[in-house]
């Protein structure tokens, strides 16, 4: 049996079809019209020899947590390495460790803190 759809019905499979049909037709058309620019950056970026890598402060985060400390580090050569217990023995060798990677201490309720540029 044939169905018969109300006006209403009709209306909002029209108004559908209608929205589906743009938003179809916008892809293409955006997807077929990448501009020239685009097109040669990426290119140049699948041909590109150049590799980035970071390296890690190794000597750095091994000395920090020698001394039971929580490094911090990231790529634009920011240093930290924080202790939780600041006793003296610690604030010595936290001083090692400042002076050997010119770190600035500082310590207070965080407990003992080098950190700085390298």
């Amino acid at each position: 049996m044939a169905k018969t759809y109300s006006e209403l019905e009709a209306w909002a499979i029209f108004i559908g079809a209608l929205v589906i049909g743009v938003v179809v037709t916008s892809l293409f058309w955006a997807y077929i019209t990448v501009p020239e620019e685009v097109k040669e950056l990426e290119k140049e970026l699948k041909n590109s020899t150049e590799t980035f890598s970071i390296e890690k402060p190794a000597d750095f985060i091994k000395f920090c947590k020698d001394v039971d400390g929580v490094p911090v580090w990231d790529s634009t050569g920011f240093r930290q390495c924080i202790h939780k217990d600041s006793t003296e023995k610690n604030l010595i060798v936290m001083n090692i460790l400042c002076r050997k990677f010119n770190l600035s201490l500082s310590y207070g309720s965080y407990g003992v803190k080098c950190e700085g540029k390298a």
